[in-house]
């Protein structure tokens, strides 16, 4: 599993817990937010789900944001994560 280092990522129980569920870590560069394609998921997330308006409750946050995502297609999830780009690093 690719992580950035981020502090939640990095704490020991969820390291211990990787290592028991035989799931192997591998870092990505700090300050890379470019290779981890979960920022361009997430940056459509909040441009076009979240933007301008007040989430008061996590769950509702949450529930909006997956159902945003579960209603893309794989291709354009894909798309917008730069998976399919010809540059996409993890290819190379």
């Amino acid at each position: 599993m690719f992580l950035d280092r981020g502090s939640p990522h990095r704490a020991k129980g969820s390291v211990r817990l990787a290592k028991e569920l035989g799931i192997q870590l591998r870092w990505l560069p700090v300050a890379c937010p470019e290779l981890n394609p979960l920022e361009g998921l997430w940056r459509e997330v909040k441009g076009r789900v979240l933007a301008n308006e007040p989430t008061p409750d996590i769950d509702v946050f949450v529930n909006r944001a997956c159902q945003y995502l579960v209603g893309m297609s794989r291709e354009e999830r894909l798309r917008k994560a730069g998976c399919l780009s010809k540059n996409f690093w993890l290819f190379t």
